[in-house]
């Protein structure tokens, strides 16, 4: 595995969970459940859940908790809406699918080392047309994003919604990538579709071991690991998949 692999790893399965029971809507329900996989924790496979809300964060303060308690969903809905949503963000910023609004990439307390009081979060974004990571540091109390720091090298841990999309550029590619031939062969039939494999993805930096990807931490790449249904681990060294350009870049 590439040294410059960041990690976690995250999977496509930890989609679901029992929304009803956060309350929240159905964009501030998937970015909660990125930041509990960001965590190391597994929110769980079951596809039987309720959505509750009508697609918007929450705009308004909820009840807030102690200094340095764990984050609620609400919390942590409102944090995203304030970060997102603050004049350090481009007005054309996209995420990963080129859908208007950076990627949410994870929220989390500030490191304690930086003896903050009040209730402040740190909400890291991604901004696909700028090819830009940014730390918001959000203040809960006031409303209001209290430091922006932008970082254009700065490749944080993929979240599920860019495991998906890199994916699904694998699998689209016309090139001769060795996880599909292998596919093939311990199946019987192509891989033609995402929902064949069991797949995770991490950002991936060019660290110079590589023939290729020279261009990977600049733009934003990631590096699947693919295994069949039955624990098969499949060949993907041999390519990252460039989420900037949406194109696979051999390495090997």
């Amino acid at each position: 595995m590439n040294a410059s692999l960041r990690v976690p790893w995250r999977s496509r399965r930890a989609a679901a969970v029992a929304a009803a029971v956060l309350g929240l809507s159905t964009m501030a329900t998937a970015y909660v459940l990125a930041q509990d996989d960001v965590s190391g924790t597994d929110p769980g496979t079951s596809t039987d859940f309720t959505v509750v809300g009508d697609g918007e964060l929450p705009t308004d303060r909820p009840a807030l908790g102690a200094d340095r308690a764990p984050l609620s969903a609400e919390e942590t809905g409102y944090a995203i809406h304030l970060a997102e949503s603050d004049a350090s963000i481009p007005a054309g910023a996209t995420d990963a699918r080129g859908e208007a609004g950076p990627e949410f990439l994870y929220a989390d307390l500030p490191d304690v080392g930086e003896n903050l009081t009040g209730r402040k979060v740190v909400v890291a974004l991604y901004d696909y047309t700028s090819d830009a990571a940014y730390d918001q540091l959000v203040d809960l109390e006031t409303g209001k994003v209290v430091k922006s720091t932008t970082n254009a090298k700065a490749q944080p841990p993929t979240t599920a919604n860019e495991a998906d999309v890199a994916m699904e550029i694998a699998v689209a590619s016309d090139l001769d990538l060795l996880f599909k031939s292998e596919f093939e062969t311990n199946m019987g039939v192509p891989l033609i579709a995402t929902d064949q494999v069991e797949y995770v993805a991490g950002a991936w930096v060019y660290d110079k071991t590589t023939s290729g990807g020279k261009e990977c931490g600049t733009d934003r790449c990631a590096q699947l690991m693919v295994s069949t249904a039955s624990g098969v681990y499949l060949n993907t060294w041999d390519f990252v998949v460039n989420l900037s350009t949406k194109s696979i870049v051999p390495t090997q």
